[in-house]
This record gives C-alpha cells, sequence and structure tokens, in this order.
C-alpha cells in the first residue's frame, strides 16, 4: 500500500482540528493534531518570522511522532503549506527550507476547509477579516503542487458528512 496523508487545511476557525478527529475516530486511522497550535500555547502567542523555520521543523517531528513515516494511511491537522502562507502573510516572505520541505510532502491529499462556518475568538487566531483570502492562498498553493484536493463545506454533522465523503474518495481513488 502506498503512504497518503489526509491534509486538513484552510484558514483558521473552519473546523480542521475538529474534523481531523472526527475523521480519525471514524475510520481507525492516525492523527496529529496542529503543532504551531501546541507551540505558542506553551511559549507564548508572539513569535518571528526567524522562528518559524524551527517551528515548522518541530511540526515536521511532532507529526511524524503520532504518524509515523512508514504508517499507511494517517491524518494531519495542516502541513507546511500553512507555514508556507503563515510566513508569506505575515512578513512578505518564506524561508527556503520551509518551501523545499513542503514540495517534499508529495503523500498528501489536502480536506481544504471552506470558510463559510462562523469564526470564534481565540488568543492564537490573527485573522477573522481575511478568511476567504487564505482559503484563495491556500486553493493556489495546492493546485500549483498538482496535489488532489476535495473542498469542505456546510455546518455542524453537513460538514462532517461531507468530510467523510471527501476522505473516501481521496483514499479509494487513484
Amino acid at each position: 500500500m502506498a503512504i497518503q496523508r489526509i491534509v486538513l487545511t484552510g484558514p483558521e476557525s473552519t473546523g480542521k482540528s475538529v474534523l481531523t478527529v472526527h475523521l480519525a475516530e471514524r475510520f481507525g486511522v492516525p492523527y496529529a493534531l496542529e503543532y504551531a497550535r501546541k507551540y505558542l500555547e506553551e511559549h507564548g502567542p508572539e513569535y518571528s518570522y526567524e522562528q518559524l523555520l524551527p517551528m515548522s521543523r518541530g511540526h515536521l517531528e511532532f507529526q511524524q511522532s503520532f504518524v509515523p513515516p512508514q504508517t499507511p494511511l494517517g491524518i494531519l491537522d495542516t502541513d507546511l503549506i500553512n507555514y508556507k502562507i503563515w510566513c508569506e502573510v505575515a512578513y512578505g516572505k518564506c524561508q527556503p527550507e520551509i518551501i523545499a520541505a513542503m514540495e517534499a510532502e508529495t503523500t498528501h491529499s489536502y480536506l481544504l476547509c471552506y470558510p463559510d462556518i462562523a469564526w470564534e475568538p481565540d488568543p492564537l487566531r490573527e485573522h477573522p477579516t481575511s478568511r476567504m483570502m487564505l482559503f484563495d492562498r491556500h486553493l493556489a498553493e495546492i493546485e500549483r503542487l498538482g496535489r488532489r484536493y476535495e473542498v469542505i463545506r456546510g455546518e455542524g454533522p453537513a460538514r462532517a458528512a461531507a468530510a467523510e465523503a471527501a476522505f473516501l474518495k481521496l483514499t479509494h481513488s487513484g
């Protein structure tokens, strides 16, 4: 069986973490939650351009500790596309190492979460009015990389059902 990672991605406050856990439990697949949240909760909400590179390295190690590289199928709450967009939006540039590592994540297929649910305030969220712009940037990056994806829409149980159907489509087709 080929290695495959299903990545929940998209703008903040679109249900990525909730859907990650839901899909993992529903299909009995190992998963890794978002590392940046864990890092910022432990180290404080302030960060710099220079911190994003070691944070992205920590992200890869963290995910591999929950979904080892040899595991055939795993679910990830974000990947390095998020770091690239984060760098570019916050600083207008991105470290080449992050871009190269992102381009090497060739086993990734995406459930791209559309910003059609209410934004929820959170001390680590920064872009309540920019979610559509962030969605468009994620979509453009996924398409630029030529990766498979499905857009997830809807609220509550309808969103979970859409994610389940998209997960099955991505994991059962070539």
